[in-house]
């Protein structure tokens, strides 16, 4: 064995109990006074850790995973059970490989132990004790998100200790595109067509321009990309261009890590866009000027007419006489018998102001 480099191995190092702990053996050994039995003991081990590990092992049948967003993924790793299962001899734990491991989940002697789990997996991973008795250490993470992508290891412990890794990628397809076409104020006076794309995905996605002739048109594009929830991209591509009316455009979301694409049809059309909304708001503005000015001049002559009927009323208050005279209802007799209008009601009555 040549000390060239440090060799590190990351084993489980199995108690009576055959219960795992994580342990980093170096070798050579740091430092220039290492104890010989140290060094044997080491060497012995290294030289023997071939044939110890043949006889416990750790199999995956499905060594990487492609998860959709939001959905559930169950992860497999397999183990051999001679007869019956003796849960309190069993040991499993998941790990996600990073710079700063995360602890995904641990079974210890037989008995789920949390106490580690890093925060981001609590409350979402499961593993099915029911396929334990199988020789399956089957791990569920539900509503998988874009930060769950990685290696995980399965580290299993039982009538020996070996472990395997998997890889799992999560994607989130760029389905719901939103596409808007308005006219903007161009160089020298001339109008100019803006198409704008956006969608949320996961990873990042290029976005692709051509029109109905499959002319490029990605260079001309101005795209910019957001973090939005849960690491989702925020994707807003936008292409100015003066182009004829009725003419097409594509919009295509290129997703290079898993081959895939999704895309819009944007159309030019026959009145521009900001054009119908300015109309409309002159429209709208001008029927509400009319609406006020009507109402303002009604509203004036009513006062008028009010205000001279009070000066009448006051007129005929001050300066006249008022004689109430009884109409009679009988046209050829012609009665004009005075009343007391305390007395009688004002039906078919006459007014004369003297």
């Amino acid at each position: 064995m040549t000390p060239a480099e440090p060799v590190e191995l990351h084993l489980l190092c199995l108690s009576s109990s055959l219960s795992p702990r994580r342990k980093t053996l170096t070798y050579p050994p740091k430092g220039s006074f290492c104890k010989m039995e140290n060094a044997l003991l080491l060497c012995i081990f290294l030289s023997h850790w071939h044939f110890l590990n043949a006889l416990f092992t750790v199999e995956v049948p499905q060594p990487q995973y492609i998860v959709e967003y939001g959905s559930n993924v169950t992860m497999e790793c397999r183990f051999r059970v001679n007869g019956e299962l003796k849960l309190q001899d069993l040991s499993v734990i998941w790990e996600k490989k990073e710079e700063h491991t995360k602890e995904v989940y641990k079974l210890h002697k037989g008995k789920e132990n949390l106490n580690n789990q890093h925060s981001n997996y609590r409350g979402r991973v499961n593993l099915l004790k029911d396929k334990l008795q199988l020789g399956q250490s089957m791990l569920q993470i539900t509503s998988v998100k874009p930060t769950d992508a990685g290696t995980y290891l399965c580290l299993i412990g039982y009538e020996g200790a070996d472990y395997k890794t998997i890889t799992l990628q999560v994607k989130a397809p760029y389905r719901n595109i939103t596409k808007r076409t308005v006219t903007v104020q161009g160089t020298a006076g001339h109008s100019e067509w803006e198409l704008i794309c956006q969608s949320e995905g996961y990873p990042k996605a290029e976005v692709i321009w051509h029109n109905g002739e499959h002319q490029d048109f990605s260079a001309k594009a101005n795209t910019s990309y957001e973090a939005g929830t849960d690491q989702l991209y925020s994707v807003t591509s936008t292409l100015k261009t003066n182009t004829s009316v009725n003419e097409t455009f594509h919009c295509i979301f290129w997703n290079k890590e898993f081959k895939e694409n999704t895309s819009a049809i944007l159309i030019i059309p026959d009145c521009p866009v900001s054009s119908q909304r300015t109309n409309s708001r002159h429209y709208f503005a001008t029927a509400g000027a009319v609406l006020v000015l009507f109402g303002s001049s009604l509203l004036f002559m009513l006062w008028v007419k009010k205000a001279r009927k009070d000066q009448d009323r006051e007129m005929c208050t001050n300066n006249a006489a008022v004689k109430v005279i009884k109409l009679s209802t009988d046209e050829e007799e012609g009665d004009c018998r005075e009343i007391s209008p305390e007395n009688e009601e004002l039906e078919n009555v006459r007014i004369e102001v003297t």
